[in-house]
Formats: structure tokens, sequence, C-alpha cells
């Protein structure tokens, strides 16, 4: 019975279950927070930018133990906006998948999650 559910399951083409396995297949893992594409690569980069042509930036890497707490260092700054020079800062954010399918954001495939920002710090 086991493989028959797990025929059934590849041949409808089921959704990755976690954040780990959708780095794992396809090298990377991005939502969208509306006004910003958060992408964490499975080499450790990490990067977020804008959803529309101005807005908020990093570029950084990441960390996580356990795939739901991201710990995030790198430079910010502002698309078609100031910045200020050597904005480093860490940043910690929850993130939880979602059921669904991923939708396309500026052709990124960006999955439905619940996140919120725990803490942000300068780098100092």
């Amino acid at each position: 019975m086991t493989i028959l559910a797990i025929a059934a399951a590849l041949l409808c083409g089921a959704l990755p279950g976690s954040i780990e396995e959708i780095l794992g297949t396809e090298g990377v893992f991005s939502f969208s927070a509306g006004s910003s594409i958060y992408s964490f690569f499975s080499d450790g980069d990490f990067l977020m930018e804008p959803a529309g042509l101005s807005g908020r930036a990093i570029e950084g890497s990441w960390t996580s133990d356990d795939f739901g707490e991201f710990s995030v260092e790198g430079l910010w700054t502002w698309y078609n906006g100031i910045s200020r020079e050597n904005d480093r800062r860490s940043m910690t954010v929850l993130v939880t998948l979602l059921p669904g399918e991923p939708d396309s954001v500026w052709g990124k495939r960006v999955w439905p999650v619940y996140f919120s920002v725990e803490e942000i710090t300068p780098v100092r």
C-alpha cells in the first residue's frame, strides 16, 4: 500500500513538504511579503529585493538549524533610493511553509508562507 501511495504522489506531482526539501530540489526557497521577495539559496546566500521598482534590498548570507528560524546577515541598501554606506545588519526571521502552489513574482517561484521578523540589529 505504501508503494502505491508514493507512486500516486509522484504521478500527481506532490508539492514539497518542507523548506529543506525545496532548497534540496530547487536550490532556492523564495517567498514574498508583498513589497519584498526573500530568497534563501542552498549555498547559504541570501537576497531580499523589492517586488517593485524601488524598495529595501539585502544581500548577504543565512544560516538555520531547523529551517524555520533563519539568521540573516548582510548589507542593507535601497533600490532606486538613498542608502547608508556600509549598513550591515543581522536579522532573525521565523518562516512557516503553508500548503499551496507557489506563485510567480518577477519570474521567481514564491511559496506561500507565514513569517515574522523577530529581530534586526546592526553589525559592528
